[in-house]
């Protein structure tokens, strides 16, 4: 069966990943699939189901929450714990077909044809090369973010087509994945 094109990013947290990303959907047309989307609506909703309110949730999941300890999970852990643990036992545990491979389904259903951009792989490699795509991996040099995050060694591991350097130049890098978007879709 033959796939639109997929572009898979993997990175640290805050290397550019979400930029690359942007890039790719308003120059290219690309769709985002995040691998542990549907992960992040059964965690917004197990954090209602202990007492946070929905703003809350939604803020303990995709915002400023995500790192600050949290008077409903036990000993008032941050957030980003739960959410990582439960992404590994959904990325590992279950695999991908569980996570990636639902978001494609969905990506695939509602926009037939439209190229895929994986915002955040760790755990997804084989799926992504599974329908032919391209994984890239963006460094930023002196960046090495926090520290004991599991997903980091994770995504250290994956085995890239390709690798940009992001130096804080939103030009340069917009140039770099400019190439490697022409080579998985052609010009604009």
């Amino acid at each position: 069966m033959s796939h639109p094109p997929v572009i898979g990013l993997t990175g640290r947290r805050h290397v550019g990943k979400s930029t690359a990303a942007d890039h790719l959907v308003g120059a290219y047309g690309f769709v985002r699939a995040h691998p542990f989307e549907g992960g992040k609506v059964a965690a917004m909703a197990y954090f209602m189901h202990v007492g946070a309110t929905e703003d809350e949730a939604c803020r303990m999941v995709y915002g400023d929450l995500r790192d600050k300890p949290s008077p409903y999970l036990p000993g008032a852990a941050f957030p980003r714990s739960f959410l990582e643990k439960f992404g590994h036992f959904m990325g590992v545990s279950m695999g991908a077909d569980w996570t990636l491979g639902k978001e494609f389904d969905l990506a695939w259903r509602k926009h037939s044809g439209r190229p895929l951009v994986v915002e955040s792989v760790v755990y997804e490699a084989p799926a992504i090369r599974a329908v032919g795509g391209m994984l890239v991996r963006i460094v930023r040099p002196g960046h090495s973010g926090p520290t004991g995050i599991r997903s980091d060694a994770a995504q250290a591991e994956i085995d890239v087509d390709a690798t940009i350097v992001n130096d804080g130049n939103l030009d340069k890098l917009r140039c770099q994945i400019d190439r490697i978007a022409h080579m998985m879709v052609g010009g604009r």
